[in-house]
């Protein structure tokens, strides 16, 4: 049985059938039954929402293991960068448990300072403090690198592929069937590709985008939109698959259709984890704009099954922790982000930001951000920012670039701000339609903006905020069962 308690929409107690806006016979997308079940309508193509339970570390089916320290890293004056990333290396050519873990290191209380960058670069390693008050990392210097990368190497290797049938799959399919017999196995790892067409960028009448202004941005073009969803086949049959996490967007053969690749990436890393440390970033206290410091305290690349739980960032430019396009089944837990600083807008107080799939981001805490919970660039999904917090932010939380699909906001409160899967025409370099079949549920704001992008759907459920926008606002300013 999967464990989905950190989401409050989608519990496995809860019945769910799929669902969609405008279903067949006229039904609510989503239904609250007398006894608190919500049942989910499906729509006359079959789409329904993207089953967001699937996000977060070993997609929410195993909790975060304590895995046992190998070596202690005691304080020391002057720059510790080299003892402690000689620790990390050294855990990293133990042998792995059959957990697939080598060990924890740990780093003993006190304040370290760290010139440089520290890197985990091998699978089954984790790094921990003993605890946000009682370690410390100081990046120093007026150097603009990551403080604490988690990052695999190399890149994928495409062995075989296939081309989907002339079919159309909707929105949270895991099942694609093949016109011809298919190369895949149980195991194997696949992207499902859906191209973007010259034909769907003008349904979306993105094609057009900066017309109306005195200057011409780059309008979408085919092929910057592709869609790449990252999965493992789990069953298979002469002419079908399935995959082990639903697609976020629906795959239509009037615009293109689409193809499976799988893929072999040796060096990329997995079962890795940051927990219980306190982040700062120097800099200078005279100028509240200044960014000749660290704009980053944590990335993740090149990885799958990770996390970065009770960790406190302050001071950097950027993210507390941001999750890169090949990043997949991440869980940031318990986090905050404190008083950034650097200017404001183009990449800068971007708290905790997702290009990645199947990320959860639940109980963080970000204050002064400009884009303080958000997805960028064609987020392929599904991501889930549940019981996030967001204390008077500069611009909005939500989806930010083109096409972020299966994007959810679960009792996400912004104060003194907004969120927002909107429409951005010219803003951000021509972001157009920023989120699809996206999911506001009982989220508190000043203010929320949902748009409904051609072709696809987002919905606000049980909102406190005044509601603007074309897409689905339901049950506003009641308190809905389940929460």
């Amino acid at each position: 049985m999967k464990n989905k308690s950190f989401l409050t929409l989608l519990l496995c107690t809860f019945h769910c059938i799929g669902f969609y806006a405008q279903p067949a016979g006229g039904s609510a997308p989503i239904e609250i039954a007398k006894s608190g079940q919500l049942i989910f309508h499906k729509s006359e193509k079959g789409d329904r929402v993207p089953d967001f339970s699937y996000c977060g570390y070993m997609a929410s089916e195993a909790p975060i293991p304590n895995v046992p320290v190998k070596v202690i890293v005691p304080h020391q004056a002057g720059d510790a960068t080299a003892v402690i990333q000689e620790a990390i290396d050294y855990v990293g050519t133990l042998p792995a448990g059959a957990d697939g873990f080598r060990g924890t290191v740990l780093l003993e209380k006190g304040d370290f300072q760290v010139d440089g960058s520290l890197l985990i670069a091998r699978s089954g390693v984790v790094l921990r403090g003993s605890g946000r008050q009682e370690t410390t990392l100081t990046a120093t210097g007026q150097d603009r690198e990551t403080l604490i990368r988690i990052a695999g190497r190399g890149k994928r290797l495409i062995r075989d592929s296939a081309t989907l049938a002339d079919l159309y799959f909707p929105v949270n399919s895991t099942v694609f069937t093949f016109d011809n017999q298919h190369p895949f196995k149980i195991g194997d790892r696949v992207l499902i590709h859906r191209p973007s067409t010259a034909d769907w960028i003008a349904a979306l009448g993105t094609d057009k985008i900066g017309q109306h202004v005195d200057y011409q941005l780059t309008h979408w073009q085919p092929g910057d939109f592709d869609l790449n969803w990252d999965r493992t086949v789990t069953a298979t049959t002469a002419n079908s698959i399935t995959v082990d996490a639903p697609i976020t967007t629906a795959i239509d053969p009037a615009f293109g259709g689409g193809m499976m690749m799988k893929y072999e990436w040796p060096e990329r890393i997995e079962k890795v984890g940051i927990e219980n440390l306190n982040l700062v970033s120097t800099c200078d206290p005279d100028n509240p704009k200044d960014e000749n410091h660290r704009w980053m305290a944590i990335t993740l690349d090149n990885v799958e099954d990770a996390w970065v739980r009770r960790v406190r960032a302050r001071h950097f430019v950027s993210s507390a922790v941001a999750v890169w396009e090949t990043a997949r089944r991440v869980t940031v837990e318990d986090c905050k982000s404190l008083a950034p600083v650097g200017e404001t807008g183009n990449f800068r107080r971007y708290a905790f930001h997702s290009l990645g799939q199947q990320v959860l981001f639940q109980r963080c805490y970000a204050e002064y951000a400009y884009h303080a919970f958000s997805t960028g660039f064609t987020a392929a999904g599904p991501n889930a920012f549940v019981q996030c917090y967001s204390y008077l932010p500069l611009h909005f939380s939500g989806a930010i670039g083109g096409w972020s699909s299966g994007v959810l906001f679960d009792k996400a409160t912004v104060v003194g701000g907004s969120l927002n899967f909107g429409y951005r025409d010219v803003d951000a370099q021509g972001a157009g339609w920023t989120a699809a079949n996206s999911l506001f549920w009982q989220c508190r704001a000043a203010k929320i903006y949902l748009d409904k992008p051609p072709t696809a759907q987002n919905w606000a459920y049980g909102s406190w905020a005044q509601g603007y926008g074309s897409g689905d606002h339901e049950l506003a300013t009641e308190f809905l069962k389940p929460e």
